[in-house]
């Protein structure tokens, strides 16, 4: 990462200094099978990236010789589009709860296949986890994505503030912030603490407001210091996300 312009490479792909801002696409199949025909939709889609979420296919996952070949046929679809694996926990809004120790065993699975170009790591998890994910990161040269988010409210600006200094202090290559408003300042407030976070932290971040409220977060991320936002080609895995082909008309507007 250049600490100066904030810039990373996933996959390939830049995100940060004077690139546009990244969308990023999820794909939320319940099987396998759906799994590659959302990422076929996928590939003629203005998405830049895509987050295979993990969590949708729940006791599946414990399958890991199944996990990998999907995997490779997925890496094989998308060609040079990176992939984000991410297992969301019911808590922070996700499908799953991830019993034993499959939340690591997946992504170490994946990682070692050398088939993703990043993973999310909930900053809720325990630090020995944490611990774990990152060593595996760091020696499989794949990024990783510190989250957090909250469905049901926007905390304070300083809270915000904070709470993605200690992200940082995890060591993550990315650091990412999902908020729900209930009041247009709550929007103002995510965006304020970006601003600030910005200058304090040297990974790169990417926060957003989630629901119609929130939505001009989500293409005016740039400007206050957010390298990528959240699209959908179907389905959507978050309130308040845009389609990619309204997202990339308005941010190449921008």
């Amino acid at each position: 990462m250049d600490q100066k312009s904030k810039t990373i490479i996933v996959g390939g792909l830049e995100l940060g200094s004077d690139q546009p801002e990244r969308i990023i696409v999820p794909i939320i199949a319940e099987n396998y099978e759906s799994v590659l025909k959302q990422a076929e939709k996928i590939t003629h889609s203005a998405a830049d990236m895509v987050e295979w979420r993990l969590d949708y296919l729940q006791s599946d996952l414990s399958d890991f010789d199944t996990l990998v070949g999907t995997a490779i046929d997925l890496k094989s679809t998308l060609g040079d589009i990176p992939i984000i694996a991410t297992s969301r926990t019911v808590k922070e809004g996700g499908e799953f709860d991830y019993p034993g120790t499959i939340y690591v065993d997946a992504y170490n699975q994946l990682i070692q296949a050398e088939i993703v170009d990043a993973i999310d790591v909930e900053f809720s998890r325990e630090d020995v986890e944490i611990g774990q994910l990152r060593s595996l990161t760091t020696n499989g040269d794949v990024t990783m994505i510190m989250s957090h988010h909250d469905f049901e409210k926007t905390p304070e600006k300083n809270e915000l503030i904070f709470l993605m200094s200690q992200m940082a202090k995890a060591n993550p290559d990315i650091i990412k912030v999902a908020v729900m408003p209930k009041y247009r300042e709550d929007v103002m407030n995510l965006m304020d603490a970006t601003i600030a976070a910005d200058h304090q932290v040297t990974q790169p971040l990417l926060t957003m407001s989630m629901g119609d409220l929130g939505k001009i977060s989500r293409v005016a991320g740039k400007t206050f210091g957010s390298v990528a936002t959240f699209g959908s080609v179907g389905k959507s895995s978050a309130p308040g996300q845009l389609s990619a082909g309204e997202l990339k008309t308005i941010l190449d507007t921008l």
